[in-house]
């Protein structure tokens, strides 16, 4: 069984606690009037950059297309920063990351008009980035080259993902998307052979899981 840092345990122990506590914002009060002169909330998004947030996933390529719950998630979500991937965050994170998304919404200054989600649609939210959230790994990861470097550097930003999360031929990709994510957030990156060697050992977990 794979020993994670105490703080993954901590997150499974308050995960529920966490989902309250967005449901319970979920009757938060409504968004503030419209200002006759709102500064463009792009000022926002320009904000978030360069602090280093993640650009951000483009709109279609986001899962669960056609859904009620990618309608909702995209409208409110991309207002302030780029969209993130609902897989950026696993389904233990994702209440307390959207509960401190909202108190931040709703503490702006009314004059950028920023919308803000109703009840309901906080609720679609939330079930949306649960149904697509980062599939953490649960069981013994497979020994091997790389097994170390992955699970120092992978666990960072967030908790680890399953390899069989996506396919030996899609790791590539997504680990050096994961590696700018590192410079641009944390400022900083694993040296050029440890990401090699996180992608290898991501590809051949990946085929023997599948």
């Amino acid at each position: 069984m794979v020993r994670f840092p105490m703080e993954f345990r901590w997150r499974s122990a308050v995960a529920p606690i966490a989902t309250m506590c967005v449901l319970a914002a979920c009757q938060a009060a409504p968004p503030a009037e419209d200002a006759a002169q709102a500064p463009p909330v792009a000022d926002l998004v320009a904000a978030s950059a360069a602090v280093g947030l993640p650009i951000g996933t483009a709109a279609d390529e986001l899962p669960g297309q056609g859904s009620e719950g990618v309608q909702v998630y995209t409208q409110y979500c991309g207002e302030c920063h780029g969209l993130p991937s609902p897989a950026a965050h696993s389904a233990t994170d994702w209440p307390a990351v959207l509960r401190r998304m909202w108190m931040r919404a709703e503490g702006l200054e009314a004059s950028y008009a920023l919308p803000v989600p109703d009840s309901r649609e906080r609720v679609l939210i939330l079930q949306y980035v649960l149904e697509h959230a980062l599939q953490v790994a649960q069981t013994e990861l497979p020994s091997g080259p790389g097994r170390d470097a992955f699970m120092t550097e992978c666990s960072r930003c967030h908790e680890l993902p399953d390899p069989s999360q996506h396919s030996q031929a899609d790791w590539a990709a997504v680990v050096i998307r994961m590696r700018q994510h590192a410079v641009q957030i944390l400022r900083r990156s694993p040296p050029q052979s440890e990401v090699q060697d996180i992608i290898l050992y991501l590809e051949r977990a990946s085929a023997q899981r599948s």
